[in-house]
């Protein structure tokens, strides 16, 4: 086996069994009470995640190809022993360093036990022996990847296979001849074979919607099908209305995810999102709203109001210039003067691509997409002169910490009716409710060696 077939195996972990399904993973708050999200609270929390998205499919396509493989292999009595699959490992630890590369750099090795590693290989020597055994070759001949899929196809077409979440209980991932996968076993493989800040995400996201649903049972708010229901037309509407989607059906948008509308009602973030919106109605009623608005309705405005699309041209300046930064203000300014210049007889994007010191923008010809009076995602003085000019409009060299702007209105919204000024202020507020209730959960991330990291 050369050394791209053992970053291959290494990257593709084929069991799913984990070193310690209650092992914790992070500690938060509950109302001031501590509490724990074990490994197997977030293998199943990625599991019904990604269970219909490629990674999700792929993933339970590598357990349908173990369970075949190791029910073959003990048909055949070709499975290895441990001190075979222990020289095995000895031979691939060796070939993956001659490539440059450390066992513990792959996720699936360093969230694994050795043990489980061992089985995870077992596996893997099994499928070669079956494809030599199927093919008559010798025991030393070499099996391709080409041949392994070949024989792989084989084993699924001889078996009765159901891999539609759909057509299968809630419980399982796939049904082999009659027997489940139970969905935990996606979710144990899924969990292995992420990198830390992957793991990290969904810890948070597990805690978050836990939070909010008891924050709705304090509340005395609870989700019925009929919100669902509201939640799913408003989608269809907002996918309608909004131009980048060119009237494609939701059902076709949401395919594209791999999910249907039936899947979507039952995705966890999904009803998180609804039985947010519903406690925010709770809270935040319209009668609430509205008086905010007309006591100041300029800042409902600039925090919820109409939204600019937005193209910068920025340069690097500093007070006392330096090799890496060489201009100072004055002279950011003077250039971004001659390059305001040339936008009278050249495209901005254009330009923006040339000029600008931005990278994210400067790779999208200067968009830097849309923008509220108050959305804090630009520097303030570059909103205000953004904020000042009507559309198409260009506006002198603005002053940053970090150095000049020249900033664009490539596109303006409608000034929102009080309705839609309204909902727009009720969802805000929502978006800060969902972060209080982060913050008070006081979420710590554990290392494996057991040591908490913010």
């Amino acid at each position: 086996m050369n050394a791209s077939s053992v970053l291959s195996l290494l990257l593709a972990a084929v069991t799913a069994a984990p070193q310690d399904p209650a092992e914790a993973l992070a500690r938060f708050q509950f109302d001031g009470r501590p509490a724990v999200v074990t490994r197997a609270d977030v293998a199943l929390e990625m599991a019904m995640h990604l269970r219909r998205r490629d990674r999700g499919k792929e993933a339970c396509d590598m357990l349908v190809d173990a369970w075949l493989t190791r029910r073959a292999a003990q048909q055949a009595k070709v499975m290895p022993t441990r001190e075979e699959v222990a020289a095995f490992w000895r031979e691939l630890q060796a070939q993956l360093r001659a490539a440059g590369r450390e066992p513990d750099d792959f996720a699936a090795v360093r969230n694994t036990s050795l043990e489980q590693w061992y089985e995870d290989l077992a596996v893997q020597m099994a499928q070669e022996r079956l494809v030599r055994h199927t093919l008559g070759l010798g025991a030393n001949e070499a099996v391709s990847p080409d041949m392994l899929k070949l024989w792989l196809q084989e084993e699924r077409r001889k078996s009765k296979l159901v891999t539609d979440p759909d057509a299968l209980p809630a419980g399982s991932c796939a049904r082999i001849d009659g027997t489940d996968l139970p969905l935990a076993d996606l979710g144990f493989l899924l969990l292995r074979t992420s990198e830390d800040a992957e793991v990290d995400r969904f810890v948070r996201q597990l805690v978050y919607l836990q939070a909010i649903e008891r924050l709705g049972r304090r509340e005395g708010v609870t989700l019925a099908e009929a919100d669902l229901d509201r939640a799913i037309a408003q989608r269809r509407d907002e996918a309608a209305r909004d131009p980048r989607y060119r009237g494609v059906p939701l059902e076709q948008l949401l395919q594209a995810e791999g999910l249907t509308v039936p899947a979507l009602r039952q995705l966890r973030v999904f009803r998180g999102q609804v039985l947010l919106d519903k406690i925010a109605l709770h809270r935040f009623p319209d009668a609430d709203l509205l008086a905010e608005i007309q006591r100041d309705r300029q800042a409902a405005l600039d925090l919820v109001g109409p939204r600019r699309r937005l193209g910068v041209i920025f340069v690097r300046a500093l007070a006392e210039p330096n090799l890496l930064v060489p201009l100072d203000f004055p002279a950011a300014e003077r250039k971004l003067n001659g390059v305001r210049e040339r936008l009278q007889r050249d495209d901005f994007a254009h330009v923006a691509a040339v000029e600008s010191e931005d990278g994210p923008t400067r790779a999208q010809g200067g968009e830097a997409g849309w923008h509220r009076r108050r959305s804090g995602e630009l520097p303030e003085a570059v909103l205000a002169a953004a904020f000042a000019l009507p559309a198409g409009g260009v506006s002198a060299p603005v002053r940053s910490e970090e150095g000049c702007w020249l900033v664009k209105v490539l596109d303006v919204d409608p000034t929102p009716s009080d309705q839609r000024l309204l909902e727009n202020l009720r969802r805000y507020r929502a978006i800060e409710l969902s972060q209080q209730v982060l913050h008070d959960a006081d979420i710590q991330l554990l290392h494996r060696a057991g040591e908490a990291k913010r």
